[in-house]
């Protein structure tokens, strides 16, 4: 069972996939260089110019492009601690420096430490809902982080890769900001729209920087491929699906939320598709354990400074019992090797 790397448990759109099949008729032709007719059809979608929509070989592409299009300012660019380590490493290699803040006790994001580091910042980039710990900012929350960056003239960077899954009434997006400048929103189709494989994601908002980021990536014209620009397009008119998936995670996440509680282990609230489970000083011993004797691959969190945690994508309600089965074998394992 892949519960390791934050995949949709149900799938993709039965039509995303025909379209997909479809498309790999046309595959000696090249794709169209600006991601059409995707992006055009995510302006329509979302209300927005074209000149504020690139799209791109999923998100991690595009905070390539964001940290390409922003490097060369000798102001830092902040990122929340324990948090996805692609913004770092992209940020690094394109000659950023890095501020970080620490995260709130509970798991959420520190939004007046951000806001407080923006105030000498030239970027702030914050994953909302936050991977891994799943929690969300709320509409005021991001309100209040949208003016501080702009106040400070910081470039605020919103990366939305679990929006779709977050309860509206919890989580706060960027995208009612889209009107003024200074923001951009990153969105994929890697997790509520199950095209994970085959890599595409945009993003949305200054058109400043949306240019500056096209400019790079003509050095890389067919940066989308067909077939994914066919799938997404076919997802994004799938709406009826997509509101399954994330009814189906709501179910599986509350039942596995439940079930870790019963076997007395802690997890965060979680506005995503998994859940950060603490298992304690254990935690590599039984996340190995898990895989090597039942097949059921979670995630070690001790690389992004959570030791102790565990991340677990939710999978079908059904399998819930399954899991939670297997873990517990694995904890009274590691337990009887003290």
């Amino acid at each position: 069972m892949r519960l390791a790397l934050s995949e949709n448990a149900l799938g993709a759109s039965p039509n995303a996939l025909a379209a997909a099949h479809a498309e790999i008729e046309h595959t000696h032709w090249y794709p169209h260089s600006d991601g059409e007719p995707l992006r055009g059809l995510l302006a329509t979608h979302y209300g927005v110019p074209e000149q504020k929509v690139i799209v791109g070989n999923g998100v991690d592409e595009i905070i390539m492009l964001v940290a390409l299009a922003t490097s060369g300012n000798d102001k830092p660019t902040v990122l929340t601690a324990n948090t996805f380590a692609g913004y770092a490493a992209a940020l690094e290699i394109s000659g950023h420096a890095v501020t970080t803040v620490p995260l709130a006790t509970a798991g959420g994001i520190d939004v007046d430490g951000v806001c407080e580091a923006a105030a000498a910042a030239s970027c702030v980039i914050v994953c909302n809902p936050h991977n891994p710990t799943g929690t969300a900012l709320n509409s005021e929350q991001v309100k209040v982080l949208v003016e501080a960056c702009h106040d400070a003239g910081a470039l605020l960077v919103l990366d939305e890769a679990y929006a779709e899954f977050a309860d509206a009434t919890r989580f706060g997006s960027g995208l009612p900001h889209l009107h003024g400048t200074g923001l951009v929103v990153l969105r994929t189709f890697s997790k509520a729209y199950g095209l994970a494989g085959l890599r595409c994601g945009y993003a949305l908002g200054d058109e400043n920087l949306i240019d500056a980021m096209t400019a790079i990536r003509t050095a890389l014209p067919y940066n989308t491929n067909r077939v994914a620009l066919a799938a997404a397009a076919a997802a994004l008119a799938d709406q009826d699906h997509l509101r399954t998936v994330v009814n189906d995670c709501a179910v599986a996440r509350q039942v596995l939320s439940s079930r870790l509680a019963t076997m007395g282990v802690h997890s965060l609230p979680s506005q995503t598709n998994f859940v950060l489970a603490h298992l304690g000083d254990d935690a590599p011993a039984i996340v190995e354990r898990l895989a090597g004797k039942h097949k059921i691959h979670i995630r070690d969190m001790t690389g992004l400074g959570l030791a102790g945690w565990a991340r677990i994508s939710v999978p079908r309600t059904r399998d819930v019992p399954l899991l939670t089965s297997a873990l517990s074998s694995a904890m009274a394992a590691a337990d009887a090797h003290l």
